[in-house]
């Protein structure tokens, strides 16, 4: 048997498009799709606002308002206050909800206001803080808290426990006041300390719960509330 072999031209057969040609415009450039993954960066949510009382008050007849309005003391996670240094008589107020209700005596308010505070580790922001740090003594009878008298301690005390209060400290000013005022047939003197400088995000748990609870002690007075800002 004899086994002819025909010779058959073929044409050029058309090569298939590659993805990377079917990406590539008439201009030469090469259009890429890409996707994102959406992260979820750890955050508190918190409602400021402001509220204006007769300049004679004291902070805790104002401590007492507020808390009659949020349901719980300060420094127990709804609400944490400060006094307004430039205006007697007002008071910047933060807390987890909007207030339904100006508080008793209140001259004027502004509407609360939604505000998101970022707590990813490595986040850096300027901060102040009005605190009164010192040793706490307890006996049977009373609890006793002895304050901190020099910027020293104060200052050794915040970075010793930074760790727990969820930051890292990078730079650090304190400066020592007393707050002093009467309530009712008493007198009062609080020593606290003013600290301001930078700090960054290293514990998002630990932070926020010093952001709604507050630092130190005396928090019935003002004292306490972080203020974070770029």
């Amino acid at each position: 048997m004899e086994l002819t072999l025909h010779s058959v031209a073929l044409g050029r057969q058309k090569k298939p498009r590659s993805s990377e040609r079917d990406r590539r415009s008439k201009d030469g450039f090469v259009h890429s799709m890409l996707s994102f993954t959406r992260l979820e960066i750890p955050e508190v949510e918190l409602f400021e606002t402001a509220v204006t009382f007769d300049p004679a008050i004291d902070p805790l007849s104002v401590h007492d308002a507020l808390a009659a309005v949020f349901g719980q003391k300060a420094g127990f996670g709804r609400f944490l206050f400060r006094a307004d240094s430039a205006s007697a008589g007002r008071f910047w107020v933060r807390s987890i909800e909007p207030w339904t209700r100006w508080p008793d005596h209140a001259l004027n308010a502004l509407e609360p206001r939604r505000t998101v505070v970022q707590l990813a580790e490595g986040l850096m922001y300027h901060f102040s803080l009005s605190v009164c740090a010192g040793e706490e003594f307890v006996s049977p009878d009373e609890k006793r808290v002895v304050p901190f008298d020099t910027a020293d301690r104060v200052a050794t005390w915040f970075r010793d426990e930074a760790a727990q209060f969820g930051v890292r400290p990078l730079m650090l000013n304190v400066t020592l006041n007393t707050m002093r005022f009467a309530h009712g047939d008493q007198r009062f003197k609080v020593p606290y300390a003013a600290l301001d400088g930078a700090l960054e995000v290293a514990n998002a748990d630990h932070l926020r719960r010093r952001i709604l609870k507050g630092f130190g002690y005396y928090r019935r007075t003002g004292l306490g509330m972080l203020e974070l800002s770029n």
